[in-house]
């Protein structure tokens, strides 16, 4: 049967969209009347955080361009025996490539075309005027490429980003009209943080939640965070086959707070996760490392890239990692190996392809459930190392994926790009087959279960995403504006699991179990296949950021998105979406030179499939973020710091039409049909600080109070409840490190804590509920000389217990891990 399409966007939205649009494409009519313009494009004025030590001109320039996303053509003749003083700070691309080239007897000018070329020296264009010199040394040249390493963190040391991409668009996060958070790469090397499940423990404003130890979800602002993505492109989670993200193949990581929707079409208004992945570098560079640690944990890493010809214009990088351990429960371990390799060919001077594979590979024991509660809700008191499972249980899975991008530079500071990308997740052969225990039904004990067997197979996701965005400056009434204007589409198809439960049980008391010896391994063939089910995508975006005068910016957009799933096995459940539009608005002030006050206003949109007792599918739940703030940027740009203030309107979500009966034929046998009847809200404020507060110590730290609600809903009793008891208010994530000079040259000193308030879940009467804490973490650093350096780190350094779920009548109680150490040995080359 066809998908019933819902088409009734909401008016109001269509006028502020269509206003949107409409500004978007005025301003659009100007950029080929200003690129035909024969005098040079105007330099960008976007500032970048360098931090380039003093040593040879050539790698140091290479860099400087990189970072700040220009091209720039010299010969080597031209800096060869020629060195640098270095540079620190932040900076325009013109101002860092003439800094670094302060008292070297080279020039820097720039072309018609808008990039850059050096003047001067021994090459055999010296003394030539500046376009015929670069029209020659395009034919001899280094040409400095960027693409999207404008924001690469690697190498900064810094705990601050000078830019992201978030908005697809290069900009500084004082920039960007929302909370942003970078992870970048000198924080994950502090912190040992292998994979994405450890990064957003440690990230303000995000709760991680356990559905088992390999289904982890994550939530903010009291809604699931649902957007995943990988260089700029979606990724889903999809559930048992998901394998968590490894931080050794990241640069860094972008946690966008609040909606997102014209980016990504269809979602909630938490947050969404970018992860950005190392790429080449223009240089040689290789590292390897090895950790060790409590609960015989095991971690090689190495790291391998640069030029692979003599002209740089093709380079290439290859990571890998193997990780063995074992967890605090006995019984329970995992290994990981992953392969990240990736190329980047320069086509031409303006054009740049890339193109990268990765495969993850996980081997787990896993724990499907954990700690039951006892019989009034309360902890049941067993001991941390407790593991209800088996030692022969396996949750084995991999994930494969490929991306490729063509990045071409028009010139007048235009650039396209092109990417698209192939993931397979999959469960392997025989990869599922887990202990599960259940409560005996009226038992007046509380240690009696039923304990069985799970066998399944047959999952598998697989997704294509692709994206085109054009973006770039242009000139309208004598002030320089820039536009932003995209495509992207995502098709997902998922096979369910499938296979058999119940095998072979027993009744035991978990006073006594031995996950080696109290229950015997199961066997049976998974021969059937899981029904399937096909998610698409599609929508087109604009966005234009508008120069009303010199401290006043408004920034307008709009998505327009289509969106269909479909169950071949379940054709009722088809639903689709079509021509639904997503404003978005904003206006940033600058204070000062320091500070910018900025608010915005995104629309919302997210489907639901449910009937309402006509048979029709429900409109979207759609809502409202309206966010405000004060943006800083201090010293240079090494120092960000952010206010902000929100709130967020969701209106239209599917409640039970308690008048429609109850069976409501034909889609509801066992219940009640649905209405557009609920309306939830969550508002706060949050503050964020991160990067060198003084020389040599670097700071990161966020507070979040996060306080949500359901304001109207179809039950009495859930008005009024938040919508997550089992997210805290309060939270605060901070950790700081210090590299002190003199008699202690060479040592890095850090710490930090992660706090929060009390959290509590509710079932059939019963209340669980984890008080307040907080944990406390240190690390101790030593660089025995310029190729190798050791580090200490503690985790929970006063052994604190706690839980970080709690279950008040199922199996759902997790502790948080208790105090472990790591000791991890780095060598650079």
């Amino acid at each position: 049967m066809p998908s019933p399409a819902v088409r009734r966007p909401h008016p109001r939205r269509h006028r502020l969209a269509h206003a949107a649009l409409l500004a978007c494409l005025l301003a659009a009519a100007q950029p080929p009347a200003q690129a035909q313009q024969p005098q040079p494009a105007a330099p960008s004025a976007t500032r970048h955080a360098y931090d380039i030590p003093a040593g040879p001109l050539a790698p140091a320039l290479r860099r400087a361009a990189s970072q700040a996303g220009v091209v720039l053509s010299f010969t080597p003749a031209q800096t060869e025996g020629r060195t640098t003083a270095g540079l620190r700070g932040s900076h325009t691309a013109e101002e860092a490539l003439s800094a670094l080239l302060a008292g070297s007897g080279l020039a820097l000018v720039r072309t018609e075309g808008g990039s850059y070329a050096l003047q001067g020296g021994s090459g055999a264009h010296a003394g030539q005027s500046a376009a015929p010199q670069a029209a020659a040394l395009c034919e001899v040249t280094v040409t400095a490429q960027a693409g999207r390493n404008a924001a690469a963190t690697e190498g900064t040391g810094s705990y601050a980003s000078g830019s992201v991409n978030v908005f697809k668009g290069m900009r500084s996060t004082r920039e960007i009209p929302q909370p942003v958070t970078v992870v970048t790469r000198q924080f994950l090397d502090d912190r040992v943080l292998p994979d994405l499940h450890d990064v957003l423990q440690n990230t303000p404003g995000v709760t991680v939640d356990y559905t088992d130890s390999e289904r982890v979800s994550y939530y903010s602002r009291g809604y699931a965070i649902d957007s995943l993505q990988v260089d700029g492109l979606s990724l889903s989670q999809s559930g048992s086959v998901f394998v968590q993200p490894d931080t050794a193949v990241l640069d860094h990581i972008e946690v966008l707070r609040g909606a997102a929707g014209m980016l990504r079409g269809s979602g909630n208004p938490s947050a969404t996760v970018t992860m950005v992945r190392k790429r080449p570098t223009q240089d040689f560079q290789a590292s390897a490392g090895l950790l060790a640690g409590s609960w015989d944990r095991w971690r090689a890493e190495a790291d391998i890239g640069g030029p692979l010809n003599e002209a740089g214009t093709l380079r290439g990088r290859l990571v890998a990692v193997a990780d063995k351990k074992h967890f605090f429960q006995k019984a329970r371990q995992e290994e990981r190996k992953v392969l990240y390799g990736v190329l980047e060919a320069d086509l031409g001077p303006r054009t740049t392809l890339t193109a990268s594979l990765q495969h993850s590979d996980l081997d787990a024991t896993g724990a499907w459930g954990n700690l039951p509660s006892n019989l009034d809700g309360s902890p049941l008191g067993l001991p941390r190392d407790t593991y209800l499972d088996s030692a022969w249980n396996r949750w084995n899975r991999y994930n494969s994926q490929a991306f490729a991008e063509l990045e071409h530079r028009l010139g007048d500071g235009w650039k396209l790009r092109l990417n698209t990308s192939y993931a397979l997740l999959k469960m392997k052969n025989d990869g599922f087959k887990e202990t599960y225990f259940s409560r005996v039904s009226g038992t007046t004990n509380p240690y009696l279960f039923n304990v069985s067997t799970s066998i399944y197979g047959g999952d598998a996701s697989y997704q294509n995403a692709t994206s085109a965005v054009l973006d770039g400056p242009f000139t309208l009434l004598g002030r320089r504006h820039q536009l932003v204007f995209g495509l992207d589409a995502q098709r997902i198809k998922t096979i369910a699991t499938s296979g058999t439960g119940g095998l072979n049980p027993q009744t035991v008391d978990i006073r006594t179990w031995d996950p080696y010896t109290s229950y015997g391994e199961s066997y049976a063939a998974v021969t059937a296949r899981g029904a399937q089910t096909r998610t698409s995508q599609q929508g087109a975006f604009a966005t234009a950021r508008l120069s009303l005068a010199d401290p006043l910016t408004a920034i307008v957009g709009a998505r327009l998105s289509w969106w269909d799933y479909k169950a071949p096995a379940s054709p009722s459940s088809n639903y689709s979406v079509d021509r639904e539009v997503t404003p978005f608005a904003a206006l940033t002030y600058d204070l000062s030179e320091n500070l910018t006050a900025y608010g915005s206003y995104t629309g919302i949109f997210s489907p639901q499939n449910y009937y309402d007792v006509s048979g029709r599918l429900l409109d979207p739940v759609r809502g409202t973020d309206f966010e405000t703030g004060v943006k800083g940027e201090f010293l240079g740009g090494r120092l960000n710091a952010s206010l902000s203030l929100f709130r967020i309107n969701n209106v239209g979500k599917g409640v039970q039409d308690t008048a429609s009966g109850s069976p409501c034929l034909p889609h509801y046998t066992n219940g009640y049909c649905y209405i557009n009847g609920g309306k939830t809200r969550s508002q706060g404020w949050e503050a964020e600080i991160s990067g060198e507060v003084r020389p040599g110590w670097q700071l990161t730290a966020g507070y979040t109070d996060t306080r949500t609600r359901t304001i109207r809903d179809s039950s009495a009793s859930a008005v009024g409840q938040p919508l997550r008891s089992a997210d805290p208010r309060h939270q605060l994530r901070l950790f700081t490190s210090w590299r002190p000079g003199g008699a202690l040259q060479g040592w890095t000193i850090g710490g930090g804590v992660q706090a929060q308030s009390d959290f509590y879940t509710t079932a059939s009467g019963l209340t669980a509920r984890q008080g307040g804490y907080a944990v406390y973490n240190a690390m101790l650093g030593y660089r025995i000389n310029d190729r190798y350096s050791v580090q200490l780190n503690v985790n929970n350094l006063f052994d604190k217990v706690y839980f970080k779920k709690v279950d008040p009548t199922g199996t759902s109680n997790y502790y948080g891990d208790p105090r472990n150490v790591m000791v991890s040995l780095r060598a650079r080359f």
